[in-house]
């Protein structure tokens, strides 16, 4: 399952030192001139702003700040506290845009070789929404570089010879899993359906170590998850949630019908949002509803939302069907790439649809036959994959957008690049077949 890790040619080290002057530069341009975070604080930009000053101002948070996990948040805040310019803010942005692509060099590299791990490396960098987001103030910069990072972190468990190596890298795996879930709660459902094909996967292949491997990545989360459980259910006075009360909130937008605006307007706390999915305008969605409770009201929302499903079970199944191809179809993200009146969003979100995922498609239906019986070679196709699917289930079950998709993209680049060098290569379309998986102890 794991290459070795080889020495790279003198032209591989020089196209990855390429990559990362080129590609650090290109991002430090990005956020500190062509697409700046303080000249774009609008709409839910200037909602983790101000929840980020609120917190060095010490106001105590109340059930409306339940509706998003704390971490975006906590990190502006302590960047703020360090320098109120926020030019620290936009630096810490910028070196997490580089950690990214750190992550899918390690894992790419692991996975398929260095000659995968050189092109997806040369993808990512001029990949524009793998770092658009580090020149916004949203969770989504520091929740791609957690994501990858926690995967990254995975294949290192399972490739460890040795039960402490396994269990450093998989707590080290969880940890990050637990910060990613601060930062947004789409990471939840990726590492379930993760976990559970990794599990059967070294069942079925006779490998030891699983007791350690899903110990160390458990406790790892767990020990962030708990707190955040603690924090959101006391701020929802008393009903469980997780990471956040959106869930029933993004659930019900999901599943309401043909909606665009949804405004939640609760009496008793003489409050009132309104949220508007990206993806209404796609369809063509101008009728706006009213709901005469909180967004951050989870039992409210879930009443709401069962009470639709079950007048129409056959719609429910309809829209669900519909956010998970909103995760993929669509002309731009949002916010968009605009830079001079181009909106570059629209190239780059043609260049996946058309180009990338037909490409990672094809190299997946080319391993089909070994994924379906789970062979001992299958399992790298089965991490890239499995994060996909869990973000696809996740947007079944809720509400799906492009923006929600992107910090995934690194795993479909990686299998985009493996089939690209599979078509011109014999030897890469063989990757893992010859090679034996490693024995975790």
């Amino acid at each position: 399952m794991m290459q070795p890790l080889l020495p790279l040619s003198r032209a591989q080290r020089a196209i990855v030192w390429a990559c990362w002057l080129g590609g650090g530069l290109l991002r430090l341009v990005y956020v500190l001139v062509l697409h700046p975070p303080t000249l774009h604080v609008y709409s839910d930009m200037q909602g983790y702003v101000q929840r980020a000053l609120n917190r060095v101002a010490g106001v105590p948070e109340n059930i409306g700040d339940s509706l998003y996990p704390p971490g975006t948040s906590m990190l502006f805040a302590q960047l703020h506290q360090l320098d109120p310019t926020s030019g620290l803010t936009v630096i810490a942005q910028w070196l997490l845009s580089l950690g990214t692509m750190a992550g899918v060099w390690v894992i790419a590299r692991a996975l398929y070789g260095n000659r995968v791990a050189v092109l997806a490396l040369v993808a990512t960098t001029l990949y524009l929404p793998l770092f658009h987001y580090a020149g916004l103030f949203l969770a989504e910069n520091p929740f791609t570089f957690c994501l990858i990072a926690a995967y990254a972190c995975l294949i290192k468990a399972i490739a460890a010879s040795r039960a402490v190596g396994t269990a450093l890298w998989a707590l080290a795996a969880g940890l990050l899993a637990g910060l990613a879930a601060s930062l947004k709660a789409t990471i939840l459902l990726p590492v379930a359906v993760t976990g559970i094909v990794v599990i059967v996967w070294l069942i079925r292949n006779r490998r030891r170590g699983v007791l350690t491997l899903a110990a160390g990545v458990l406790i790892g989360m767990s020990s962030l998850l708990l707190p955040l459980a603690e924090r959101c259910t006391r701020l929802a006075e008393g009903h469980f949630c997780l990471v956040s009360t959106n869930t029933g909130m993004n659930a019900l937008m999901g599943h309401a019908g043909e909606y665009a605006e949804f405004v939640w307007v609760d009496p008793a706390r003489n409050s009132t949002y309104s949220f508007t999915s990206p993806s209404a305008p796609m369809h063509g969605y101008t009728t706006p509803v009213r709901l005469n409770f909180g967004a951050y009201d989870v039992p409210a929302n879930v009443a709401e939302l069962d009470r639709r499903i079950a007048a129409d079970p056959a719609a429910a199944v309809g829209f669900s069907l519909r956010n998970v191809a909103d995760l993929f179809v669509g002309r731009d993200f949002w916010p968009a790439a605009v830079y001079r009146q181009r909106n570059w969003s629209r190239a780059y979100q043609w260049m996946l649809q058309w180009l990338l995922l037909p490409l990672a498609l094809a190299w997946l239906i080319y391993r089909a036959p070994r994924l379906i019986r789970l062979r001992d070679d299958s399992l790298a196709e089965w991490l890239l994959l499995t994060p996909l699917l869990g973000l696809m289930l996740t947007a079944f079950i809720s509400l799906g957008e492009l923006r929600f998709r992107i910090p995934f993209d690194g795993f479909v680049i990686i299998l985009a690049a493996q089939a690209v060098l599979a078509v011109f290569n014999r030897e890469q379309r063989r990757v893992n077949r010859d090679s034996v998986p490693p024995v975790l102890r």
